[in-house]
C-alpha cells in the first residue's frame, strides 16, 4: 500500500481484497458490533458481508483486516468508551463538516479515512469535545469544573448516552418495572 494515497483493498496473504470504504459502511459496522443481541458469530458474519466486496477466504484474517483498517493505529492503552457514532453523530457532524468545508451527508462517497482525519481534528471548544471531556471526567471518577457541572445538568441528553439492552434484558427491565397490582 502506497502511504499517500488512500487504500480501497486490504492484502491479506498478499492477495488484495476490494472493500466497501464509505465512511456510512464503517459506521454502521460498528453500530452493528455493539448491538447486544447479536452473537459473535453474527457479528463477524455481518461485517464481512458489510465490508468486503469478495469475500477472503480466511475468516479470522479477514475479520483483523477489516478491525485493522478501521483503525490502524489503536491506541496503545484503551480508555473508557467515550463515543457512541450513532447517538452521537448529529453532534459530531457539524464540527466534521466544517474541517471537510462540505456537508459528509450529502457527499455520494467519503472515505473513511477522510471521515476520520476530519474527524480527528474536531477542535476543542467545540459542543462535542466539550461533552466527551465531561464523559471522560465521569468515567474516570475526576471531579467535573462549574461549566462542566453546568452542560452536565443543561444538557444530560447530550452527555449520558442511554444504555443499549438486548431484547431479552429489555423484558427483564420492564417486568421488573411495570407496576405490580
Amino acid at each position: 500500500m502506497n502511504t499517500f494515497t488512500l487504500p480501497y483493498s486490504v492484502n491479506i496473504d498478499g492477495q488484495e481484497y476490494a472493500v466497501r470504504t464509505d465512511y456510512r459502511v464503517i459506521l454502521e459496522i460498528l453500530i452493528m458490533l455493539r448491538d447486544p443481541d447479536l452473537t459473535d458469530g453474527d457479528k463477524e458474519e455481518a461485517l464481512l458481508r458489510m465490508f468486503y466486496r469478495d469475500r477472503p477466504p480466511d475468516r479470522k484474517k479477514a475479520v483483523k483486516a477489516c478491525l485493522d483498517f478501521i483503525d490502524p493505529k489503536p491506541a496503545s492503552r484503551p480508555g473508557p468508551e467515550l463515543v457512541d457514532w450513532e447517538y452521537d453523530f448529529d453532534l459530531l457532524a457539524g464540527p466534521v463538516n466544517r474541517n471537510l468545508g462540505f456537508e459528509c451527508r450529502e457527499a455520494k462517497e467519503l472515505h473513511w479515512r477522510t471521515f476520520v482525519g476530519a474527524f480527528l481534528e474536531i477542535g476543542p471548544e467545540s459542543l462535542f469535545s466539550r461533552v466527551l471531556r465531561v464523559r471522560h471526567k465521569l468515567k474516570t471518577g475526576r471531579k467535573l469544573e462549574k461549566h462542566e457541572r453546568q452542560l452536565l445538568n443543561h444538557s444530560r441528553e447530550l452527555v449520558v448516552v442511554p444504555s443499549r439492552y438486548s431484547e431479552e434484558e429489555q423484558e427483564i427491565l420492564n417486568a421488573w418495572q411495570s407496576p405490580r397490582i
